[in-house]
Order: structure tokens, then sequence, then C-alpha cells
């Protein structure tokens, strides 16, 4: 008879209760999970850059992410760009430049990097020195916003990701940096290992166009 008593009250708590809220290891846990099983990355982006005068420009595309370390970001608007990596050396290609600005991965710290070397890993942890969950209002509701500091000494002074609870997509990144920019990226229609093949990552330099060794931006 006690035994179905404390049945039946926990049942009820656990429904009033509804579903236990995610706390900032389940959210870390879950990325760092959702990452590790993931092959290739799809999605359409919009990214907002903000110098240290409040100055912003704003672009959009489709971005392209796939094991190990290769990434397309194809820029539409307002002009057509394109950031691709083949794993080994990074690649910035403006047509109506006529250049091509050529940078090895290992030696760049541009703020698209970051997201390709998540893919496949688990290694959160290993990156950043601590994490916090903030209680702002996110830019997407329903979300959990996340600051992390990186270990890595650079000009980035932290990244803040909003990460949707029920699939632990990111679906928006923000970078500040010393000299007091930021780099914001916003991500949509995402789509997850739908086979992408590794032939979208390479990179042949068009006939007439010069390359620059190191990026440009």
């Amino acid at each position: 008879m006690y035994h179905c008593l404390w049945f039946c009250l926990a049942a009820l708590f656990s429904t009033v209760a509804g579903p236990q809220e995610k706390g900032l290891s389940d959210v870390i846990q879950g990325v760092e999970s959702s990452f590790a099983r993931m092959k290739d990355f799809s999605s359409d982006f919009t990214q907002i850059f903000e110098d240290a005068l409040n100055r912003k420009q704003q672009e959009s595309g489709h971005l392209y992410l796939m094991r190990p370390r290769m990434m397309r970001w194809e820029y539409k608007n307002p002009e057509d760009k394109l950031f691709i990596s083949d794993g080994k050396t990074v690649y910035f290609y403006v047509p109506a430049d006529r250049q091509v600005n050529k940078e090895a991965v290992k030696q760049s710290f541009d703020d698209r990097i970051p997201l390709m070397f998540l893919l496949g890993q688990a290694n959160l942890r290993n990156e950043f020195t601590r994490f916090e969950l903030l209680n702002t209002k996110p830019f997407f509701e329903g979300t959990k916003v996340v600051r992390m500091y990186p270990k890595r000494k650079t000009d980035l002074q932290e990244i803040v990701m909003e990460v949707d609870p029920s699939n632990y997509e990111i679906l928006r990144l923000r970078f500040a940096h010393s000299d007091g920019s930021r780099s914001e990226f916003i991500f949509s229609s995402i789509r997850v290992n739908t086979g992408l093949r590794a032939s979208m990552f390479d990179f042949k330099v068009p006939p007439g166009v010069d390359v620059v060794q190191g990026l440009g931006q």
C-alpha cells in the first residue's frame, strides 16, 4: 500500500513539474555529442561584422562543413564570395576583385575556422577555459545562451553560442575581440549528415586571378 502511494505521488510530482530544465553541463555535453556524430553539416547563414565604432556589415549565403576540417562558405549577398578549405589550406576568393587570398589552416585565426574544427569532435572542454550559462534574452526564443572563454591565446576574448536544447544544434555564434570588434553568425535551415562529397571543398585558382599569401578581409 505504501509503495503504491509513493509511486502515485512521484508520478503526480513528475507531471506537475514537467521536463527538467537543462543546465550548463547538459548543454555542453549535448553540443559535444551532437558534433561528435556529425559527418557533414550545411545551413543558410547570416554574418554580421561590427567594428569598434559600431559600424555594421551584413552578408549572407550558404555554409557546408565536412569531416575532416573541410568547409565552404558561399556568399551570395551583397556580393558573390567564396571562403573555402580543403582541410589544409584556406582560400578566400572574391570574383569581382580577381584575387584569391591563401593561407594554411593552422596559421589562420579567422572567426569562420572554429566551427570547422568542431565537426566530428567532442572537445569543447579542451578548447575553452570556462563556460557560463547566461540569463540574457536569446536571439531565438527557447534557446540556451552560453559564453565560452578560449584557451588559445589570440585576440579572441570570448565566444557566445545559442543552442537549441531540443537537439543541441548551434543556431547563433558571436565572437568578441580585444580591439572591440565583433562577428556574429546566425544559422538556419540546418541539415546534418546528408552525404556531402569531398570534391565540393576543392579549389582551383581561376585563370588570370592573382594569388596573395595571407587572408584578406
